[in-house]
């Protein structure tokens, strides 16, 4: 190895004097079957959080690399900002009030499939590594298990890549397969928090004081905010100490935030070039996206659990050279975890999901005139909704009277509150009779007799001590 040669080199040049045989085989069933499907997962990834859409202050060369070599939505949300219930509506196509994980926790709707049990009775192999976090749902009855259970990204992502790496190099092609990679990163920011907990008295690593980002535009925000934000974030124990924190503090998150996508970015090319060594790529659909965003000091918050963009609008990127568009950042569709389900079983040539309430992106991914959504909505905080046009995002939990609207194309960064402003008022009740109709269509699961699987885990208030 000394000569120069990298180990990714040495493995293709070694294999093709034993492999040229099966690849080709590959390649004469692909281009008799249904694609393979190959869903790339992050946890709490922003879509603000990558340099293919515009953030100077982090490199993510392989999720550029897949942004580059395919359609990238950029109006596109989460349908729940909270870990559990997004996963769920990924598997099912079911918004998280139906499915029953309306919050972390809450078990699933027993009787309805998720995509592992789909896909595998209509002819794919379920194929699952990582982070699965749908409670009530034994992965293994639904999937082929490569990697059990999660826990800190930054030991447990590179489990992950490499685990796909060895299906990529095994696989013989005997059936399509639909493989789930849940990687972590940047989960772990949520530790971060913690650990920074109370107020800085310097910097950790001096020498990073010039490379620390910037304060967000929305570092400043109009404080006309609902009470289920007011009582969590603001005046409740558990994230007080945010109200503390100093400006180089946020900054020195921030740093941490985007070190920790970097970390996730590398896994994912590792992924990447094992999909290409094996002579793959070629007949595989690649999904990336995320459950979630982050604060990342937008309105002085971290985590999720709320609307604002940083928590809500994630990535969503499909790629498949020669068959989706290349290149292309969608700026005018709107977009939902909803659709991912339906977009699947549509190139897969199945039916989607029962009830599936999304849409299948493969007219927008093929570049084919389509009449498309006008509103997507999101869930989250069991009483939380949230309703996104192009133009506007209305914010509104039940029995809470303060309500947010935001201007997205004047106001990207919500920093403004038009709630009460008169000349809107036509666009509000626009707005909330979208969200009426949309909800009158769904079938919700009573939440009585029904209860989390287990107490939440309740953070201690105050972390170790201040640096």
């Amino acid at each position: 190895m000394s000569s120069g040669l990298s180990r990714r080199r040495f493995l293709q040049t070694g294999a093709l004097g034993t492999a040229g045989a099966a690849l080709s085989a590959h390649t004469a069933r692909a281009a008799e079957r249904s694609p393979n499907l190959l869903f790339i997962q992050s946890d709490q990834l922003s879509i603000r959080a990558l340099s293919a859409h515009g953030c100077q202050f982090v490199r993510t060369p392989n999720m550029d690399r897949l942004a580059n070599k395919g359609v990238s939505f950029q109006l596109s949300y989460s349908a729940n900002s909270v870990c559990c219930p997004a996963r769920s509506v990924w598997y099912t196509g079911r918004p998280s009030c139906e499915t029953g994980v309306v919050q972390n926790e809450w078990p699933i709707k027993e009787d309805l499939p998720d995509l592992g049990q789909w896909f595998g009775a209509r002819g794919y192999e379920p194929v699952y590594a990582g982070k699965w976090h749908i409670p009530g749902r034994d992965l293994n009855k639904s999937f082929r298990v490569l990697t059990p259970g999660h826990g800190f990204g930054e030991h447990g992502d590179a489990a992950v890549s490499r685990a796909a790496e060895a299906f990529f190099m095994n696989y013989r092609g005997d059936k399509p397969f639909f493989l789930s990679l849940g990687f972590l990163q940047p989960h772990d920011t949520c530790y971060t928090a913690w650990e920074l907990g109370a107020p800085m008295r310097e910097l950790p690593y001096p020498e990073l004081a010039d490379q620390l980002p910037p304060l967000p535009p929305s570092y400043n925000f109009d404080p006309n905010e609902p009470d289920y934000i007011r009582r969590v974030w603001r005046d409740g124990k558990a994230w007080r100490f945010l109200q503390e924190w100093s400006e180089q503090q946020w900054r020195y998150y921030i740093w941490n935030y985007y070190r920790q996508v970097e970390m996730v970015d590398a896994e994912i090319g590792r992924v990447l070039d094992a999909l290409e060594d094996a002579g793959l790529a070629g007949n595989t659909l690649v999904v990336f996206t995320s459950d979630h965003g982050d604060g990342m000091g937008c309105h002085k918050l971290v985590q999720k659990m709320y609307f604002y963009d940083e928590a809500t609008a994630v990535p969503f990127v499909a790629s498949w050279p020669g068959r989706v568009a290349e290149g292309l950042k969608d700026t005018t569709h709107l977009v939902s975890g909803l659709d991912f389900a339906p977009t699947l079983c549509d190139f897969a040539g199945i039916e989607a999901p029962p009830k599936a309430r999304g849409r299948s992106l493969r007219p927008l991914l093929e570049q084919k005139p389509v009449d498309w959504r006008e509103f997507v909505v999101s869930e989250s905080a069991i009483k939380g909704r949230m309703v996104r046009t192009p133009e506007y995002k209305l914010i509104t939990y039940k029995d809470d009277p303060v309500e947010q609207l935001f201007d997205m194309r004047a106001d990207p960064w919500e920093t403004r509150n038009l709630i009460g402003e008169a000349k809107h008022a036509d666009t509000v009740a626009t707005l909330k009779k979208r969200l009426a109709d949309w909800e009158g269509r769904l079938e919700p699961l009573s939440l009585d007799g029904r209860a989390p699987l287990q107490p939440k885990p309740q953070p201690k208030a105050q972390p170790k001590k201040a640096q």
